[in-house]
């Protein structure tokens, strides 16, 4: 039998593979038809992507989708052949083996199609000539996302899936968690009180939380597996996202700087600053270089940056940005064994957390403050937009403020007086302070700070 047909076939016949349910990126798929938007998930590799294709398929199924009428296709898959159109072949192939799917309608699961000669065109005209509803994941060792976006000319919807949230980290930990916990989704939990086993409990998950981190595959590892299989994912960003797309591939060099990303997650971080760091540790690294790599990496989700808050129409000013790492288990696992770094990737988790929610909303509606006074007071995070136009709603001006603990007398006078003085300057009359324990309600001169412990504000919706 040809390669194609055993494969569409297999496909076909397999039975789904079980899931561990991920919160939802995407609205309902629609019924399948002609010019249907083309739903596209991007994200880092390794972080959910395919299975989070399975779990739609599985719903689809429970709604009375027939099987056959639901293609799931990876084009990763190394039985392929190497050249000619092999996407044409292989929907060529299902029309076949599923008639009635192109007549009455079918749901395309296309997985990895940037592996593909001339994926573009094929998944444009099948989008527009067919009566399917079609979702790709594509990740960026050929193509950026925004390039995948861009083929479409507008008729496509690109949703970024992050590693586990800590509510899904939760949730694939089942066997962690008291009885009266088990398969709650944690939504509309806000003011819900917990007995004291159900907060030790959340505790100590949340403290693994900042050490395993979301990537779903090495959640039942060891820990030195889960250190060596993580270091693993950078290589391959670096080996398969970030080299192949360079005119002159340095893979040591491009490594040092994935690491050096890594490792200043939740600081400041310069293109100048990461030329200068490196040429001391004896790599040649030109500015336009480094500008090139940081840009290749972001592209792939290794890592984001935040901009200050600024009514400027383009991102910038006197403060470089902010870089947080895709995920806190993989900068715990690039960290250098010195490393205190804690409080950092409890920031880091907070940015990711804030960027799951804030997802649709528009550019920059994360940023960091800086009071303009003389003593410079930073916040963390400001959040929201003033005004969304037509019938949205605005998501309102919030403040946070992310710090361990607020014991230090100095430490709490540092956070909470940064925290006033934005809540003076921008008019919001409440903030928040994430700790990792701590829980308290603060009276200011200019409203009130809430402190509450990570766990908490990381289960609340």
């Amino acid at each position: 039998m040809d390669i194609i047909a055993e494969l569409v076939r297999a496909r076909l016949t397999e039975e789904l593979p079980p899931v561990n349910e991920r919160d939802e990126i995407m609205e309902p798929l629609a019924e399948p038809a002609r010019f249907n938007r083309v739903q596209i998930v991007t994200g880092m590799r390794r972080s959910g992507k395919t299975f989070y294709l399975f779990q739609q398929m599985r719903k689809l199924v429970g709604q009375g989708v027939p099987r056959q009428h639901i293609l799931y296709f990876d084009f990763s898959d190394d039985r392929l052949p190497l050249t000619g159109r092999v996407m044409d072949e292989v929907l060529d192939e299902y029309w076949r083996q599923v008639p009635s799917a192109r007549m009455e309608g079918a749901y395309l699961f296309l997985d990895e199609v940037q592996d593909c000669e001339g994926w573009q065109g094929t998944c444009r005209r099948v989008a527009e000539t067919e009566k399917v509803t079609l979702t790709i994941t594509g990740s960026s060792s050929k193509v950026s996302s925004d390039e995948i976006a861009t083929t479409f000319r507008g008729r496509s919807h690109a949703h970024e899936m992050l590693p586990l949230s800590f509510a899904e980290f939760v949730r694939f930990r089942q066997d962690r968690v008291p009885a009266s916990l088990r398969d709650r989704s944690f939504a509309g939990d806000s003011d819900r009180e917990f007995s004291p086993s159900e907060r030790t409990a959340l505790e100590s998950l949340f403290d693994d939380y900042l050490v395993v981190g979301g990537f779903p595959a090495v959640q039942r590892d060891s820990a030195s597996a889960r250190v060596e299989i993580l270091q693993g994912y950078v290589r391959d960003v670096v080996a398969r996202d970030v080299a192949e797309r360079l005119a002159r591939p340095s893979i040591p060099l491009a490594n040092q700087v994935a690491l050096l990303i890594l490792r200043t997650t939740a600081r400041e971080l310069s293109v100048n600053g990461i030329c200068e760091t490196l040429r001391a540790s004896g790599y040649r690294l030109g500015w336009e270089r480094a500008q090139e790599l940081c840009a290749l990496f972001r592209q792939a989700y290794l890592y984001f940056e935040l901009w200050e808050y600024s009514r400027q129409p383009l991102a910038g000013g006197t403060n470089p940005p902010k870089s947080y790492a895709v995920d806190p288990g993989l900068a715990y696992a690039v960290s250098r064994a010195s490393q205190e770094d804690v409080g950092l990737r409890l920031e880091t988790a907070l940015y990711l957390e804030l960027r799951r929610r804030m997802a649709g909303r528009r550019t920059d509606v994360i940023s960091s403050y800086t009071d303009p006074g003389p003593r410079r007071q930073k916040v963390d995070f400001l959040v929201g937009e003033g005004y969304a136009g037509g019938m949205e709603q605005p998501a309102p001006y919030a403040l946070y403020q992310v710090s361990l603990s607020l014991a230090s007398e100095k430490t709490r006078k540092r956070e909470l007086g940064s925290l006033e003085a934005a809540m003076r300057r921008t008019g919001v009359d409440k903030g928040t302070v994430i700790t990792l324990r701590e829980s308290e309600d603060v009276s200011l001169t200019q409203g009130a700070a809430h402190v509450v412990p990570a766990w908490r504000w990381f289960l609340e919706r």
